[in-house]
């Protein structure tokens, strides 16, 4: 529960493309902010800048109006210019063509205070204030081109409000401030946004590598190869702590090698000695020198697996396997009072270590006579496919001792048994019908071939 807690809240959250992605926008809007105060402070305090802002917005609305049919001007007021409607007080318009003939004009003779006489050959641009206080009052005028033709649109606006003003700052706003800014905005969210997930992508590796480390596998590192420096950096310390563990977990394993190869000796050497002695005490003396024999056995064992590479597995039978183990646990079977036999149903090859797998079978085997009454038929069957399996005729392999534990020393012989099932990419299943039978299956993932023959049964050993 207490992992779970801990796990919760590294879950929830953000990812690292995600507070990018915030924090940009966060900045790119604070930017903007920044940017429109200076935008509005340059323009609304400078008149004459802002004067010729309302006239080159003012002209440039007129001029969505302005239409040449069959070498006829036509002018019809736009959506948003129905302050220049005819007769209107306080918005003057003019617009002529090259030559100076009118195209329209809603001012008559009041065009005369404001805007440039008739006669005058009007500039491409000009701007004249009418007022030096807010709200603005401007007068100005400007030459566009219109089906290749020049057409010169002067105005006039002398509004008691601010409107015009504002339309031309919102335009200015939204043509040189929001339109680029925004386009900024996506191109620099976009590309940090790729870059972050670019880089990202070997931490994600990292972090599965991670996940999937073996410990008995001591070549198992994450790959820091493509990784950003300053990850790659963490990834290189996580390296060097496996290193060192993997060395730790390497001395551990010699000494308790060294320590049972060491005891193995006296024992052989005990047994020996109790074998001379005609005493019933003797024999149960025998008895347990010969339990803790099979563990010192085990240790070695797990020492053995723990200390194995990959690297070296080869093809093995699980036929030839499962014979090889019946021919020589025959003997020591028999004098159990027990009988075993084989049977090949099609066993496939897998990849591994001959010894281990050899050692796991024999520990099942030795299970199953430790653990069922004599007279018990064992059958090892290879196959069908990839698996081998362990029969016994009891059902009482997973009988407990009043401790709870399995009898077969601590249950350290199973244990074995799976971790050598997990090295070769399987598992151990157990499947027990009390009283009838106990069947123990190594079961691998997968088979490179079928070995070709018929299912053939090995009589019992002599």
């Amino acid at each position: 529960m207490a992992d779970a807690r801990m796990a919760e809240p590294a879950i929830e959250r953000p990812g690292l493309v995600a507070t990018i992605a915030g924090r940009i926008v966060l900045f790119a809007c604070i930017a903007m902010a920044l940017q429109l105060v200076i935008v509005f402070a340059t323009y609304y305090f400078d008149d004459v800048e802002l004067g010729s802002l309302i006239v080159d917005r003012e002209t440039a609305i007129l001029a969505e109006g302005i239409h040449r049919r069959d070498g006829q001007w036509e002018f019809r007021l736009p959506d948003g210019a129905e302050a220049y409607a005819p007769g209107s007080e306080t918005r003057l318009a003019r617009i002529r063509s090259e030559r100076g003939s009118a195209i329209f004009s809603n001012c008559g003779d009041r065009c005369v205070l404001h805007l440039l006489p008739e006669e005058v050959d009007p500039p491409d641009r000009w701007t004249r204030l009418l007022g030096a206080s807010k709200p603005l009052r401007v007068a100005g005028g400007r030459a566009v081109e219109i089906d290749g033709q020049r057409v010169v649109i002067e105005v006039a606006v002398l509004d008691e409000n601010e409107i015009a003003m504002w339309r031309a700052l919102g335009h200015e706003f939204a043509d040189h401030l929001a339109v680029p800014m925004s386009l900024q905005l996506v191109l620099i969210l976009g590309g940090s946004l790729a870059s972050a997930w670019l880089a990202l992508q070997p931490v994600k590796a990292a972090a599965r590598q991670a996940g999937a480390i073996d410990p008995l596998d001591p070549d198992h590192k994450i790959d820091v190869s493509r990784m950003p420096q300053e990850v790659a950096e963490l990834g290189a310390a996580v390296n060097r702590s496996l290193t060192r563990i993997g060395g730790l977990m390497r001395d551990q394993r010699l000494f308790n090698t060294a320590v049972a190869h060491e005891i193995r000796t006296p024992l052989a050497m005990l047994q020996l000695e109790l074998g001379q002695i005609d005493h019933p005490r003797a024999r149960r003396m025998e008895q347990d020198v010969e339990a803790l024999a099979r563990l010192v056995g085990q240790i070695t064992a797990l020492g053995r697996l723990e200390a194995l590479e990959r690297k070296s597995f080869a093809p093995i039978d699980l036929a030839a396997l499962g014979r090889g183990v019946v021919a020589s646990t025959g003997p020591w079977v028999y004098d159990n009072a027990h009988s075993i036999a084989f049977a090949d149903e099609g066993a496939a090859v897998i990849r591994g270590d001959p010894g281990l797998l050899e050692d796991a079978l024999v520990n099942l085997v030795t299970n199953a006579v430790t653990h069922t009454p004599p007279g018990t038929r064992i059958l090892l069957r290879a196959g069908p496919g990839p698996r081998i399996a362990v029969i016994d005729g009891a059902g009482a392999y997973r009988d407990r001792t009043p401790d709870g534990r399995s009898g077969d020393r601590l249950g350290m012989g199973l244990e074995i048994v799976k971790r050598i099932a997990a090295m070769h990419g399987g598992r151990l299943d157990l499947a027990v019908d009390p009283g009838r039978r106990t069947v123990a299956t190594l079961i691998f993932s997968a088979a490179p071939r079928q070995p070709s023959g018929p299912p053939s049964a090995a009589p019992p050993p002599a």
